[in-house]
């Protein structure tokens, strides 16, 4: 069990398989967020992965179907490569 899936497991004893994947997928993503949010001077790309982390946050150990938790993976992963995008537009102007 890795310390993402045991982290998990603390607050959802019944994740497993592929519900488990996406709560630690969320995890990854929600931590990803924060290091961005440290790092970025762009107020763009700091915003949109304030968001992100806050819709990690919000799914990652909720009561919700597996689907759910898939569509909240990729809409943050949506929204930080978003921040990405937004700090190379920066760096270009």
């Amino acid at each position: 069990m890795s310390d993402l899936s045991f982290h998990v497991k603390q607050f959802v004893p019944a994740s497993k398989g592929s519900d488990l994947e996406h709560r630690i997928s969320l995890l990854q993503l929600r931590d990803y967020a924060a290091a961005m949010r440290s790092r970025t001077a762009c107020e763009h790309a700091l915003s949109l992965a304030a968001f992100a982390h806050d819709v990690a946050g919000d799914y990652v150990f909720a009561d919700v179907p597996e689907p759910c938790l898939k569509l909240a993976r990729n809409y943050c992963r949506a929204i930080l490569q978003a921040a990405l995008a937004a700090e190379s537009m920066e760096a270009c102007a």
